[in-house]
């Protein structure tokens, strides 16, 4: 009886000693100059975050936060050399949609999206628009899928890229809506959006940024669903794919930060919380407002459960559809 009363009491002493460990490091972080990693080449959207958020957390902080671009394989490697680095805060990670399909569009990632790393919080999305282009006979929706269904792979879609998340958007709509486009890869989600507004191709799934906006009320392309529940300000007149038939294809360009696996929960909390006030900075929010992001402000936790489901969902879609990356 004493020697489990011992025991129990070394386990709480132990603990308590765990508790109060975990809680002065997220106090005294950050004690050194903490990494950004973009896993993107400079100007994407990606990037435009991380030199966003990372001087206001330097602010915060009172450390340099120094935003650096490791580019390759995708999103690879740069995805890749914060999975092994130390789960103390000091290196994190900015990416998008395309770490949930890493593994499964890589055979020898040696990457796993769920395990590897630590959910911290989720920055915002960007609509998803259906696009034509601008001479497409089909008016709206309804014409659309009935012209693309009467002629199976006349018609031709654009991406930036075998596996892409451009490419995976557009699969889900091939299989939501049911019909058979054929795809012509690009090298860049610009130049594939071009292909679009010069005839080369019909349609593309894109990102609703400010210039695929611009595109729209140009008369350069035809907008014909935004693919999520609501309808968006900067395409106010486009139906949602749910008004037009469509109600399970639901899409979204999201952005977060993430850290290695491990990372103690006080610590989670303490960078969610910061990352929290820096994108609800007035200048952080108008230069996202003006990208056309929409800012999600949210628990660790509630970003954990919602990279979980896009890894499964993504995953299943990859595996069904024989999708492997260029």
């Amino acid at each position: 009886m004493i020697f489990r009363k011992t025991l129990s009491g070394l386990f709480a002493t132990v603990a308590l000693g765990i508790m109060v460990s975990t809680s002065a490091s997220a106090q005294s972080f950050p004690s050194q100059p903490v990494t950004l990693i973009v896993p993107t080449p400079p100007g994407g959207t990606a990037d435009i975050v991380g030199r966003l958020i990372g001087p206001k957390l330097s602010q915060l902080w009172q450390q340099p936060v120094i935003v650096e671009n490791r580019p390759g394989a995708g999103s690879l490697l740069g995805s890749q050399f914060v999975a092994r680095a130390a789960p103390d805060g000091h290196t994190l990670l900015v990416s998008y949609n395309e770490l949930a399909t890493l593994a499964a569009l890589n055979k020898n990632a040696r990457l796993d999206p769920v395990k590897d790393f630590t959910r911290v919080a989720k920055v915002g999305s960007l609509p998803v628009v259906i696009l034509g282009r601008a001479d497409l006979p089909a008016k709206d929706m309804a014409e659309l899928l009935d012209t693309l269904r009467k002629s199976p792979d006349k018609f031709t879609y654009s991406s930036n890229g075998f596996g892409s998340i451009l490419s995976l958007y557009a699969e889900m709509f091939k299989q939501e809506a049911n019909v058979k486009v054929r795809h012509i890869p690009y090298r860049g989600s610009l130049e594939a959006s071009g292909g679009v507004l010069s005839g080369e191709v019909d349609m593309m799934v894109q990102f609703g940024s400010g210039n695929v906006a611009s595109y729209v009320t140009s008369g350069r392309a035809k907008a014909y669903a935004v693919a999520g529940p609501e309808r968006v300000a900067r395409f106010p007149n486009v139906p949602t794919t749910r008004e037009v038939g469509l109600p399970n294809l639901q899409l979204q360009a999201w952005y977060g930060v993430f850290a290695p696996a491990g990372m103690a929960p006080a610590l989670v909390r303490k960078i969610n919380e910061d990352v929290a006030k820096a994108l609800q900075m007035p200048d952080v929010k108008e230069r996202l407002a003006n990208v056309g992001m929409q800012v999600d402000i949210g628990t660790a936790e509630s970003f954990d459960g919602f990279f979980i489901d896009e890894h499964r969902r993504w995953t299943k879609l990859i595996k069904d559809a024989g999708i492997e990356a260029n």
